[in-house]
């Protein structure tokens, strides 16, 4: 049965739990292995790499850089630069207190500060919303090491969850898989060492030649407990060959805060800006692969006939320079480039693609709009643009302010 190792789940199993998480860790990518080619080319287009084409390829171009206009990109930062530069905080008040009372809130509020500035939360933020606009869903860890607390951006091709609880809003297992070194897990676990040493990483390089590398594949998976007063949530950090971790898990939470830049009505990820726009950015990458391929073959022509005795070398760019010819003179062409039309339909593609994001393309390209001079005026036009983002906005700030 799907999800199911050896007749039981992997979080009731009770020896060697890691090769239980393992296999179905890979049985749940093999099935999903769609969504996460998606989240690499939603990346791929934020750093200018076209639908289907690696990043080898790119290499493989040489002197001939290709002409893009990178419309995701650009949206992506805007909205980055618009929202995330809000700084929430949480402040305690008190209500009719006494002095003593007054005191420990200000404390508090003190105290809360702190751990924001320690854990560098601002910027860890920044980052996962930029991974919302991009792939959908950004997502921050929040956990506790060395006594202290730990925020962590996670990127989403980390994350893997079970495709048909992720069709809820209310997913009941997660796992994160990441690669880290050996010698970090063994400096964790040094009881261990033999086990961790063993995993082997096979990688490919650029010939396609196998060599083995010191990072390792290591699973970190959550199950919820089923009901308040159930014991069947579980907690396991494990590699391939040994598991590291085991302990009950109490929490009906996932220790993740999730930003999404929309919510997806059939999935518990999000949707981003890179997937609204998709089509367009396709569209708009080949018209100008069309442009650029005219530009180059549209130089001028010198039509000569062959029964005409001219010289080659008096076809030269000298002012006033004479060009003796016998029978038919030479005659000069200058081709047009491209059509007005093919650039009409590209400015047409650009300027949908910012409106149907809510993004203006003043915004993005840091200009304000010709006529409003004074601050008033600026500021009644930043508050109208934003009006459409407000509620993300607000769902942002409560994310980052839940954990």
């Amino acid at each position: 049965m799907y999800g199911i190792y050896d007749d039981i789940f992997w979080w009731q199993a009770k020896k060697d739990p890691h090769t239980a998480v393992d296999s179905y860790i890979r049985v749940l990518r093999e099935h999903q292995s769609e969504y996460y080619d998606e989240l690499d080319m939603f990346t791929g287009l934020y750093g200018g790499r076209p639908v289907g084409e690696r990043q080898d390829a790119i290499k493989s171009l040489g002197k001939r850089p290709r002409l893009t206009f990178n419309i995701v990109r650009s949206l992506c930062q805007a909205a980055t630069a618009k929202i995330a530069k809000h700084r929430p905080a949480v402040s305690f008040l008190t209500s009719g207190g006494n002095w003593s009372q007054k005191r420990k809130a200000k404390g508090l509020d003190k105290f809360i500060q702190g751990q924001i500035y320690s854990t560098k939360a601002y910027a860890v933020a920044q980052k996962a919303f930029l991974d919302a606009c991009i792939v959908g869903t950004g997502v921050i860890k929040v956990f506790i090491e060395h006594g202290k607390v730990k925020l962590e951006r996670v990127r989403m091709t980390e994350l893997t969850a079970d495709n048909m609880e992720a069709e809820t809003d209310d997913p009941r297992q997660m796992f994160q898989t990441k690669r880290i070194s050996r010698h970090v897990l063994i400096e964790k676990f040094p009881d261990l060492k033999e086990k961790i040493l063993e995993a082997v990483e096979e990688t490919l390089d650029s010939d396609g030649e196998t060599h083995y590398s010191d990072m390792i594949e290591c699973h970190e998976s959550w199950h919820l407990p089923s009901g308040p007063e159930a014991s069947d949530g579980r907690h396991i950090v494990s590699t391939s060959t040994v598991t590291l971790l085991d302990e009950e898990y109490k929490r009906d939470y996932f220790p993740f805060v999730f930003v999404r830049w929309t919510d997806s009505p059939t999935s518990f990820w999000g949707n981003g800006l890179a997937w609204e726009v998709k089509g367009i950015q396709v569209e708009v990458n080949k018209l100008l692969a069309q442009i650029q391929q005219q530009m180059h073959l549209a130089t001028p022509k010198v039509f000569i006939e062959e029964t005409s005795k001219i010289v080659n070398a008096h076809l030269n760019n000298r002012v006033w320079g004479a060009i003796k010819y016998r029978g038919t003179p030479p005659q000069f062409f200058v081709p047009r480039p491209v059509s007005g039309e093919m650039f009409q339909h590209l400015d047409r593609l650009v300027n949908q693609a910012y409106e149907m994001t809510g993004i203006s393309q003043l915004s993005a390209q840091s200009k304000k709009p010709t006529g409003l001079d004074s601050g008033r005026a600026l500021r009644e036009f930043s508050d109208i643009e934003s009006e459409r983002l407000a509620r993300l906005t607000k769902r942002s700030l409560l994310s980052f302010l839940a954990k």
